[in-house]
């Protein structure tokens, strides 16, 4: 008896050495993720991510650059847990050293370039068989036009300025998997008034008390709904809402994470 309560008393420390080492995690975790927007003529942009456990393996960050542009960045990699943390940590930090170490625009690699050098970057960092979907889209407030590649990830929702709503063309391949893979770059004006909705899986395959997917057909229409004087702000924090509500109650599997930019 006495050698069983030792053991379990070593189980409990075991267990409380975990979960502090997990809140631990998460705590760092949320200062990766931006402490502030940038502050862009004409436009906002906006975040947030929700963990399907304690650490998230989604990313969403937002880049200034020295000619006024914002680079916005959303991406998740495989797994969870942990180890997509760890992999979203290494992820983050490979793209502020390509991004951030640049001081005149002429010298920032292009979207494709980019993204083509972090395909590199991350095949067979972690194992075979990780990878990471990912959105990269700069956005210049002058002539508000949008830059971006989709790598994999879902289908981006635009919202036009009149309340029109259609999801963008899928894009090319996750970054990791294959190191001969190229990316194309999408380009789009973007209207007074009109907005760019990304997000994770996570958003679309959160189910509901009956089994159900929210889906991209209900994101489309929920977008619809949206006041067309929302802020980038607005938008994420309404969406963020309405897939508590549709989820209440049923833990999810996945991780769900938001970006939006609005045009003013």
């Amino acid at each position: 008896m006495t050698t069983h309560l030792e053991s379990l008393r070593e189980q409990d420390r075991y267990r409380f050495t975990l979960e502090r080492d997990i809140t631990l995690a998460h705590d760092v975790q949320e200062h990766l993720y931006p402490r502030s927007t940038p502050v862009l003529s004409g436009a906002t942009v906006w975040g947030l991510t929700r963990p399907a456990r304690i650490v998230s393996g989604d990313l969403y960050d937002f880049f200034s650059f020295s000619n006024s542009e914002v680079g916005l960045l959303c991406a998740d990699v495989s797994g969870k847990g942990m180890s997509a943390a760890l992999m979203m940590a290494h992820l983050q930090a490979v793209v502020h050293g390509r991004m951030l170490t640049v001081d005149q625009p002429s010298e920032r690699p292009s979207p494709s370039s980019l993204v083509t050098m972090l395909n590199r970057d991350l095949r067979g960092r972690f194992g075979d068989n990780k990878y990471a979907t990912m959105f990269y889209g700069e956005f210049d407030p002058g002539n508000r036009l949008l830059r971006y590649i989709n790598a994999g990830h879902c289908r981006p929702i635009f919202i036009s300025e009149v309340g029109e709503v259609t999801a963008l063309p899928n894009g090319d391949l996750p970054i990791g998997l294959f190191i001969e893979a190229t990316y194309q770059e999408f380009q789009l004006v973007l209207s007074r008034g009109s907005a760019i909705v990304v997000y994770s899986d996570g958003l679309v395959d959160a189910v509901n008390s009956e089994g159900e997917d929210f889906g991209e057909q209900r994101l489309v229409e929920y977008c619809r709904s949206l006041r067309k004087d929302a802020t980038a702000q607005e938008i994420c924090a309404s969406l963020s809402q309405r897939i508590t509500e549709w989820s209440a109650a049923v833990e999810q599997f996945d991780d769900t994470t938001i970006l939006v930019l609005k045009v003013d």
